[in-house]
């Protein structure tokens, strides 16, 4: 179904179910943020990318003002409502500073399957075990936990647009799966390479030949 939204494109992703804190300092935004404020209406994030707004994007809702300074200044917290598909860019909305558009909400299809679920909960640890990284241990029965984990794993902005654009948990569980299947032998070899380097210069005990 089609639905006006007020825009404020940033140079970044945001997934359905995610939060992001924002500070409002532009006019524009100060008036958008503003009237989803006084009217309980919603605003869409689409990406900002290579100079120009993608076509897929994420409607946002308003949650909290932490603070609003004497000049109109926002501090916020929003959280991603769902994605949609931008069809008409409107650059010129009237009476209003900032931009919006038609966008189409986006369908969500829930449905995994366990195997690729499986691998993908298996990849996302050995992730973050090769990388020596703290996190926090998923649970991956959780439905839509594609968009839990999109911003953890080292998805390129366009990867993060496209795996938003998916309407199936099962798609965007098999993107992930391929983006870890396909950086993983990378960092394994980086790390390979630096024991390398650390070994020169060192006295080696080698085992003898036999030849």
């Amino acid at each position: 179904m089609g639905k006006f939204l007020p825009l404020f494109p940033l140079q970044l992703v945001v997934f359905p179910g995610e939060k992001l804190k924002l500070h409002i300092f532009e006019p524009r935004y100060k008036q958008l943020i503003g009237e989803c404020r006084d009217e309980s209406i919603t605003f869409g994030i689409p990406a900002y990318v290579d100079g120009r707004v993608a076509e897929y994007g994420t409607e946002m809702r308003l949650q909290t003002i932490f603070k609003t300074y004497d000049d109109g200044r926002m501090d916020i917290l929003t959280e991603g409502v769902a994605a949609f598909h931008l069809d008409e860019f409107i650059r010129d909305v009237p009476d209003r500073l900032y931009h919006g558009a038609q966008v189409t909400v986006l369908g969500n299809d829930p449905i995994a399957y366990e195997i690729t679920t499986e691998e993908l909960a298996r990849q996302y640890a050995r992730l973050h075990d090769l990388m020596k990284t703290d996190y926090l241990r998923k649970s991956f029965s959780t439905k839509n936990v594609s968009f839990e984990i999109a911003q953890e794993v080292g998805l390129k902005l366009s990867q993060k647009v496209e795996l938003l654009s998916l309407e199936k948990e099962a798609d965007r569980q098999l993107l992930l799966v391929n983006h870890l299947h396909s950086i993983i032998p990378v960092l394994v070899g980086v790390q390979e390479t630096r024991r390398r380097i650390r070994q020169n210069g060192h006295f080696k005990a080698l085992p003898p030949l036999d030849v």
